[in-house]
């Protein structure tokens, strides 16, 4: 949030204020979505809106080891699926961007 609010290219930035209705494969039923972020960036004359979010790098990918037999792994990793299928869709709808960042993106690694 330090670097949004310092970054003279970011025009404004909010907090969990997209929602997005998706479908959870994982439940089964229809839930809501909130995205991290919703950032304006001022990139030379044009503005684009990118959508964050902020996830830890365990739950980016599919249950491996031990993890491929926990439910709730499984259960974490398909509705985290199925929230980013809606969200990339929404946003290549709207000609925004969408991006899954990690607490090793945000830690420089």
């Amino acid at each position: 949030m330090l670097y949004v609010d310092r970054n003279p290219n970011i025009v404004s930035w909010g907090y969990e204020g997209t929602t997005i209705k998706y479908f959870d494969r994982a439940r089964g039923k229809v839930r809501r979505y909130f995205i991290d972020f919703s950032i304006v960036v001022k990139v030379g004359p044009i503005y684009k809106t990118v959508w964050i979010e902020i996830k830890p790098e365990s739950e980016t990918h599919a249950p491996r080891g031990r993890a491929r037999n926990d439910s709730k792994a499984q259960m974490t990793w398909m509705t985290n699926q199925s929230k980013w299928e809606a969200a990339k869709a929404l946003a290549k709808s709207k000609g925004y961007e969408f991006h899954v960042i990690t607490e090793k993106q945000l830690n420089g690694g």
